[in-house]
Protein backbone atom coordinates (compact mmCIF):
# COMPACT_ATOMS: atom_id res chain seq x y z
CA UNK A 1 0.00 0.00 0.00
CA UNK A 2 0.95 3.55 -0.80
CA UNK A 3 1.86 5.75 2.19
CA UNK A 4 1.94 9.85 3.03
CA UNK A 5 3.57 11.42 5.05
CA UNK A 6 1.58 13.51 8.26
CA UNK A 7 3.47 16.50 6.09
CA UNK A 8 1.10 15.72 2.75
CA UNK A 9 -2.05 14.85 4.47
CA UNK A 10 -1.91 18.15 5.75
CA UNK A 11 -0.98 20.47 3.20
CA UNK A 12 -3.34 18.40 0.78
CA UNK A 13 -6.16 19.07 3.27
CA UNK A 14 -5.47 22.81 2.99
CA UNK A 15 -5.23 23.34 -0.46
CA UNK A 16 -8.15 20.82 -1.25
CA UNK A 17 -10.48 22.80 1.24
CA UNK A 18 -9.16 25.98 0.04
CA UNK A 19 -9.20 24.62 -3.62
CA UNK A 20 -11.69 26.73 -5.93
CA UNK A 21 -13.71 28.31 -2.82
CA UNK A 22 -12.06 32.10 -3.43
CA UNK A 23 -13.81 31.58 -6.61
CA UNK A 24 -17.30 32.06 -4.44
CA UNK A 25 -18.19 34.24 -1.60
CA UNK A 26 -19.48 32.08 0.74
CA UNK A 27 -22.55 33.31 3.16
CA UNK A 28 -23.42 36.05 0.42
CA UNK A 29 -27.12 35.65 0.94
CA UNK A 30 -26.66 36.99 4.25
CA UNK A 31 -24.85 39.77 2.97
CA UNK A 32 -22.55 41.97 4.92
CA UNK A 33 -23.06 39.26 7.88
CA UNK A 34 -21.39 36.74 5.41
CA UNK A 35 -18.24 36.51 7.19
CA UNK A 36 -20.48 35.13 10.04
CA UNK A 37 -21.88 32.87 7.77
CA UNK A 38 -18.09 31.72 7.40
CA UNK A 39 -17.15 31.01 10.99
CA UNK A 40 -20.58 29.56 11.78
CA UNK A 41 -20.19 26.92 8.89
CA UNK A 42 -16.65 25.89 9.86
CA UNK A 43 -17.63 25.34 13.31
CA UNK A 44 -20.58 23.56 12.16
CA UNK A 45 -18.25 21.53 9.71
CA UNK A 46 -16.17 20.50 12.28
CA UNK A 47 -18.46 18.52 14.05
CA UNK A 48 -18.73 16.30 10.49
CA UNK A 49 -14.96 15.98 10.53
CA UNK A 50 -15.06 14.37 14.31
CA UNK A 51 -17.66 12.22 12.96
CA UNK A 52 -15.60 11.37 9.78
CA UNK A 53 -12.49 10.60 11.96
CA UNK A 54 -14.15 8.63 14.38
CA UNK A 55 -15.17 6.52 11.14
CA UNK A 56 -12.06 6.08 10.24
CA UNK A 57 -10.13 4.93 13.81
CA UNK A 58 -12.52 2.32 14.14
CA UNK A 59 -11.18 1.01 10.57
CA UNK A 60 -7.82 2.76 10.45
CA UNK A 61 -6.53 0.01 7.45
CA UNK A 62 -9.67 0.37 5.46
CA UNK A 63 -11.03 3.25 3.07
CA UNK A 64 -14.58 4.72 3.10
CA UNK A 65 -15.51 2.00 0.15
CA UNK A 66 -13.83 -0.89 1.92
CA UNK A 67 -15.79 0.20 5.31
CA UNK A 68 -19.08 0.54 3.48
CA UNK A 69 -18.78 -3.08 1.96
CA UNK A 70 -17.95 -4.21 5.63
CA UNK A 71 -21.16 -2.53 7.29
CA UNK A 72 -23.38 -2.11 4.86
CA UNK A 73 -23.10 -6.04 3.47
CA UNK A 74 -21.75 -7.01 -0.13
CA UNK A 75 -24.57 -5.72 -1.50
CA UNK A 76 -25.81 -2.50 -0.48
CA UNK A 77 -22.10 -1.47 0.68
CA UNK A 78 -21.21 -2.19 -2.65
CA UNK A 79 -24.08 0.02 -4.15
CA UNK A 80 -23.39 3.13 -2.04
CA UNK A 81 -19.87 3.32 -2.72
CA UNK A 82 -20.78 3.40 -6.25
CA UNK A 83 -22.72 6.27 -5.63
CA UNK A 84 -19.76 8.01 -3.96
CA UNK A 85 -16.98 6.79 -6.78
CA UNK A 86 -20.17 8.94 -9.30
CA UNK A 87 -20.09 11.81 -6.93
CA UNK A 88 -16.66 11.95 -6.60
CA UNK A 89 -16.02 11.89 -10.52
CA UNK A 90 -19.09 14.37 -10.99
CA UNK A 91 -17.35 16.82 -8.38
CA UNK A 92 -13.59 16.08 -10.59
CA UNK A 93 -15.96 17.53 -13.19
CA UNK A 94 -17.57 20.60 -11.95
CA UNK A 95 -13.94 21.50 -11.33
CA UNK A 96 -12.91 20.74 -14.16
CA UNK A 97 -15.38 22.97 -16.15
CA UNK A 98 -14.91 26.04 -13.26
CA UNK A 99 -10.83 25.49 -14.53
CA UNK A 100 -11.94 25.97 -18.48
CA UNK A 101 -14.75 28.92 -17.78
CA UNK A 102 -12.28 30.73 -15.56
CA UNK A 103 -9.49 30.30 -18.04
CA UNK A 104 -11.90 31.60 -20.74
CA UNK A 105 -12.44 34.74 -18.78
CA UNK A 106 -9.65 36.04 -18.06
CA UNK A 107 -6.64 35.15 -20.03
CA UNK A 108 -7.34 32.96 -22.98
CA UNK A 109 -10.48 34.38 -24.46
CA UNK A 110 -10.50 32.91 -27.52
CA UNK A 111 -9.07 29.38 -26.71
CA UNK A 112 -10.99 26.47 -27.12
CA UNK A 113 -12.05 25.95 -23.75
CA UNK A 114 -11.91 22.09 -24.98
CA UNK A 115 -8.63 22.91 -24.76
CA UNK A 116 -7.87 24.16 -21.89
CA UNK A 117 -9.97 21.34 -19.97
CA UNK A 118 -7.85 18.86 -22.08
CA UNK A 119 -4.59 20.05 -20.66
CA UNK A 120 -5.94 19.81 -17.09
CA UNK A 121 -7.14 16.60 -17.11
CA UNK A 122 -3.64 15.54 -19.18
CA UNK A 123 -2.05 16.65 -15.67
CA UNK A 124 -4.10 15.07 -13.60
CA UNK A 125 -4.01 11.71 -15.44
CA UNK A 126 -0.52 11.59 -15.30
CA UNK A 127 -0.58 13.01 -11.77
CA UNK A 128 -2.53 10.15 -10.64
CA UNK A 129 -0.92 7.64 -12.88
CA UNK A 130 2.42 8.19 -10.87
CA UNK A 131 0.87 7.44 -7.96
CA UNK A 132 -0.70 8.89 -4.31
CA UNK A 133 2.47 9.44 -3.06
CA UNK A 134 3.80 11.75 -6.14
CA UNK A 135 0.56 13.48 -6.17
CA UNK A 136 0.43 14.36 -2.57
CA UNK A 137 4.53 15.26 -2.84
CA UNK A 138 2.68 18.11 -5.02
CA UNK A 139 0.40 19.94 -2.67
CA UNK A 140 3.58 19.36 -0.11
CA UNK A 141 5.48 21.68 -2.43
CA UNK A 142 2.68 24.21 -3.20
CA UNK A 143 1.25 25.23 -0.25
CA UNK A 144 3.61 27.84 1.35
CA UNK A 145 3.44 29.65 -1.87
CA UNK A 146 -0.01 29.45 -1.84
CA UNK A 147 -0.80 30.43 1.52
CA UNK A 148 1.80 33.64 1.09
CA UNK A 149 0.38 34.88 -1.84
CA UNK A 150 -3.01 34.79 -0.29
CA UNK A 151 -1.92 36.70 2.68
CA UNK A 152 -0.01 39.22 0.22
CA UNK A 153 -3.53 39.76 -1.18
CA UNK A 154 -4.78 40.87 2.20
CA UNK A 155 -2.11 43.20 2.85
CA UNK A 156 -2.26 44.47 -0.27
CA UNK A 157 -6.05 45.50 0.19
CA UNK A 158 -5.13 47.58 3.08
CA UNK A 159 -1.71 49.17 1.98
CA UNK A 160 -3.75 51.09 -1.20
CA UNK A 161 -6.56 51.27 0.96
CA UNK A 162 -9.47 49.37 -0.89
CA UNK A 163 -10.76 47.77 2.02
CA UNK A 164 -13.19 49.17 4.21
CA UNK A 165 -14.41 47.49 7.22
CA UNK A 166 -17.34 49.51 7.52
CA UNK A 167 -18.93 47.56 4.51
CA UNK A 168 -19.00 44.67 7.48
CA UNK A 169 -21.39 47.12 9.69
CA UNK A 170 -24.11 46.78 11.13
CA UNK A 171 -23.80 43.22 12.41
CA UNK A 172 -26.84 40.90 12.74
CA UNK A 173 -28.99 43.28 10.99
CA UNK A 174 -31.54 40.73 10.35
CA UNK A 175 -30.72 38.03 13.29
CA UNK A 176 -29.03 35.02 13.80
CA UNK A 177 -31.47 33.32 11.47
CA UNK A 178 -30.20 34.11 7.87
CA UNK A 179 -26.88 33.19 9.03
CA UNK A 180 -27.71 29.75 10.24
CA UNK A 181 -30.14 28.99 7.36
CA UNK A 182 -26.73 29.73 5.06
CA UNK A 183 -24.03 28.00 6.73
CA UNK A 184 -26.48 24.48 7.24
CA UNK A 185 -28.24 25.17 3.76
CA UNK A 186 -24.49 25.52 1.90
CA UNK A 187 -21.36 26.82 3.71
CA UNK A 188 -21.25 23.10 6.05
CA UNK A 189 -21.58 21.32 2.86
CA UNK A 190 -18.93 23.43 0.80
CA UNK A 191 -16.33 23.46 1.57
CA UNK A 192 -15.74 22.22 5.07
CA UNK A 193 -17.80 19.29 4.90
CA UNK A 194 -15.84 18.03 1.69
CA UNK A 195 -13.68 16.67 4.42
CA UNK A 196 -15.37 13.24 3.44
CA UNK A 197 -13.24 12.78 0.72
CA UNK A 198 -10.46 12.00 2.68
CA UNK A 199 -12.10 8.95 4.15
CA UNK A 200 -10.43 7.64 0.91
CA UNK A 201 -6.57 8.42 1.93
CA UNK A 202 -6.64 8.62 5.86
CA UNK A 203 -5.85 4.77 5.81
CA UNK A 204 -2.72 5.51 3.80
CA UNK A 205 -1.34 7.88 6.77
CA UNK A 206 2.11 6.23 7.25
CA UNK A 207 1.77 6.92 11.27
CA UNK A 208 -2.04 6.98 12.01
CA UNK A 209 -1.69 8.24 15.75
CA UNK A 210 -1.14 11.50 14.06
CA UNK A 211 -4.32 11.29 11.79
CA UNK A 212 -6.63 13.18 14.40
CA UNK A 213 -4.10 15.82 14.90
CA UNK A 214 -2.89 16.80 11.63
CA UNK A 215 -6.25 17.04 10.01
CA UNK A 216 -7.74 18.80 12.89
CA UNK A 217 -5.03 21.71 12.42
CA UNK A 218 -4.94 21.63 8.53
CA UNK A 219 -8.83 22.04 8.68
CA UNK A 220 -8.28 25.31 10.50
CA UNK A 221 -5.49 26.25 8.70
CA UNK A 222 -7.34 26.01 5.37
CA UNK A 223 -10.57 27.75 7.51
CA UNK A 224 -8.35 30.86 8.40
CA UNK A 225 -7.50 31.70 4.70
CA UNK A 226 -10.90 30.97 3.53
CA UNK A 227 -12.77 33.30 6.23
CA UNK A 228 -9.19 35.46 5.18
CA UNK A 229 -10.21 36.03 1.72
CA UNK A 230 -13.82 35.68 1.83
CA UNK A 231 -14.18 38.68 4.67
CA UNK A 232 -11.67 40.90 2.79
CA UNK A 233 -13.67 40.53 -0.76
CA UNK A 234 -16.65 41.61 0.86
CA UNK A 235 -14.88 44.36 2.78
CA UNK A 236 -13.06 45.76 -0.54
CA UNK A 237 -16.63 45.45 -2.70
CA UNK A 238 -19.76 45.41 -0.25
CA UNK A 239 -22.55 43.01 -0.28
CA UNK A 240 -24.43 44.19 -3.19
CA UNK A 241 -21.26 44.13 -5.62
CA UNK A 242 -20.06 41.18 -4.15
CA UNK A 243 -23.70 39.28 -4.65
CA UNK A 244 -23.30 39.74 -8.13
CA UNK A 245 -20.03 39.18 -9.37
CA UNK A 246 -19.41 36.42 -11.68
CA UNK A 247 -15.64 36.08 -9.70
CA UNK A 248 -15.70 38.28 -6.92
CA UNK A 249 -12.01 38.09 -5.68
CA UNK A 250 -10.67 38.22 -9.04
CA UNK A 251 -12.83 41.65 -8.90
CA UNK A 252 -11.74 42.73 -5.98
CA UNK A 253 -7.46 42.36 -6.74
CA UNK A 254 -8.45 44.79 -10.14
CA UNK A 255 -8.90 47.50 -7.64
CA UNK A 256 -5.32 47.14 -6.42
CA UNK A 257 -2.87 49.50 -7.87
CA UNK A 258 0.54 51.74 -7.02
CA UNK A 259 1.41 52.45 -10.33
CA UNK A 260 5.07 52.19 -11.14
CA UNK A 261 5.24 49.33 -8.58
CA UNK A 262 2.27 46.58 -8.33
CA UNK A 263 -0.13 46.46 -10.83
CA UNK A 264 -1.92 43.31 -12.44
CA UNK A 265 -2.31 41.53 -8.85
CA UNK A 266 -5.42 39.60 -11.13
CA UNK A 267 -2.67 37.53 -12.68
CA UNK A 268 -1.24 36.28 -9.34
CA UNK A 269 -5.02 35.44 -8.48
CA UNK A 270 -5.51 33.25 -11.17
CA UNK A 271 -2.94 31.15 -10.81
CA UNK A 272 -3.92 30.73 -6.93
CA UNK A 273 -6.84 30.13 -8.69
CA UNK A 274 -5.19 27.30 -11.26
CA UNK A 275 -3.02 25.66 -7.84
CA UNK A 276 -6.38 25.29 -6.18
CA UNK A 277 -8.44 23.76 -9.11
CA UNK A 278 -5.79 21.32 -10.06
CA UNK A 279 -5.47 20.00 -6.55
CA UNK A 280 -9.23 19.83 -5.77
CA UNK A 281 -10.17 18.00 -9.85
CA UNK A 282 -7.34 15.70 -8.98
CA UNK A 283 -8.39 14.58 -5.42
CA UNK A 284 -11.53 13.94 -6.36
CA UNK A 285 -10.58 12.26 -9.77
CA UNK A 286 -8.18 9.85 -7.51
CA UNK A 287 -11.02 9.08 -4.82
CA UNK A 288 -12.81 8.38 -8.52
CA UNK A 289 -10.64 5.85 -9.42
CA UNK A 290 -9.44 4.40 -5.80
CA UNK A 291 -13.14 3.70 -5.13
CA UNK A 292 -13.40 1.96 -8.62
CA UNK A 293 -10.31 -0.36 -8.20
CA UNK A 294 -11.18 -1.28 -4.96
CA UNK A 295 -14.78 -2.51 -5.81
CA UNK A 296 -13.32 -4.74 -8.40
CA UNK A 297 -10.40 -5.34 -6.35
CA UNK A 298 -7.65 -4.29 -8.69
CA UNK A 299 -5.13 -1.57 -9.10
CA UNK A 300 -6.68 1.67 -9.94
CA UNK A 301 -4.06 2.76 -12.00
CA UNK A 302 -6.11 0.90 -14.78
CA UNK A 303 -9.26 2.75 -14.31
CA UNK A 304 -7.32 6.35 -14.62
CA UNK A 305 -7.70 7.04 -18.21
CA UNK A 306 -11.70 5.59 -18.34
CA UNK A 307 -12.48 8.05 -15.56
CA UNK A 308 -10.42 10.96 -16.75
CA UNK A 309 -12.20 10.22 -20.44
CA UNK A 310 -15.82 10.50 -18.55
CA UNK A 311 -14.99 13.24 -16.55
CA UNK A 312 -13.80 14.99 -19.52
CA UNK A 313 -16.64 14.41 -21.94
CA UNK A 314 -19.43 15.16 -18.95
CA UNK A 315 -17.82 18.61 -18.18
CA UNK A 316 -18.98 19.97 -21.87
CA UNK A 317 -22.91 19.15 -20.80
CA UNK A 318 -23.86 22.94 -19.27
CA UNK A 319 -23.72 25.07 -22.05
CA UNK A 320 -22.38 27.62 -20.18
CA UNK A 321 -21.02 28.95 -17.31
CA UNK A 322 -24.04 30.10 -15.91
CA UNK A 323 -26.01 26.73 -16.67
CA UNK A 324 -22.66 25.26 -14.90
CA UNK A 325 -23.93 27.14 -11.60
CA UNK A 326 -27.77 26.04 -11.86
CA UNK A 327 -26.82 22.63 -12.20
CA UNK A 328 -24.51 22.42 -9.43
CA UNK A 329 -27.50 24.24 -6.93
CA UNK A 330 -29.94 21.99 -8.31
CA UNK A 331 -28.28 18.98 -7.64
CA UNK A 332 -26.29 20.00 -3.68
CA UNK A 333 -29.88 21.28 -2.80
CA UNK A 334 -33.04 20.61 -4.95
CA UNK A 335 -31.54 16.80 -4.76
CA UNK A 336 -29.72 17.49 -1.28
CA UNK A 337 -26.75 15.32 -2.55
CA UNK A 338 -24.19 17.55 -0.31
CA UNK A 339 -26.35 16.53 2.70
CA UNK A 340 -26.77 12.93 1.98
CA UNK A 341 -23.53 12.16 0.97
CA UNK A 342 -21.76 14.01 3.51
CA UNK A 343 -24.14 13.81 6.42
CA UNK A 344 -26.63 11.27 6.11
CA UNK A 345 -25.06 8.13 4.94
CA UNK A 346 -21.88 8.84 7.29
CA UNK A 347 -23.95 9.45 9.90
CA UNK A 348 -26.19 6.37 9.51
CA UNK A 349 -22.74 4.29 8.86
CA UNK A 350 -21.17 5.40 12.28
CA UNK A 351 -24.39 4.44 13.89
CA UNK A 352 -24.17 0.90 12.46
CA UNK A 353 -20.00 1.14 13.34
CA UNK A 354 -21.18 2.12 17.13
CA UNK A 355 -23.81 -0.31 17.05
CA UNK A 356 -21.63 -3.33 15.83
CA UNK A 357 -19.38 -2.47 18.38
CA UNK A 358 -21.05 -2.75 21.57
CA UNK A 359 -21.98 -6.08 20.42
CA UNK A 360 -18.76 -7.53 20.09
CA UNK A 361 -17.90 -5.71 23.43
CA UNK A 362 -20.64 -7.64 24.66
CA UNK A 363 -20.26 -11.06 22.82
Amino acid sequence: MEKISKYQLGTMIILFLIGSTPLFELGIKAKQDAWLVVITGMLIGFLLVLMFLAIQRREPDHTLVQILIQYFGPYAGKFVGWIYVVSFAYESMRNVRDFGELTIMTILSRTPIFLIMLILMLLSIYAIYKGMEVFFRVAEFLVGGVIFFYLVLVVMYFITGVAQPDKLLPVLENGIRPILQESLSRSIWFPFGQMMVFLMFWSHLDDKKKLSGTSIRAYFIAGFVIFLMNTTTLIVLGPQVADISTVPLLQAVQLIQIPGIFERFDVLVILLFYSGIFIKATLWFLAAVLGLAQLFQTDYRRFVFLVGALIYLTAFIPPNWQSHLEIGTIVAEKFMLNPILLGIIPGLLFVIMLIRGRGKRAG
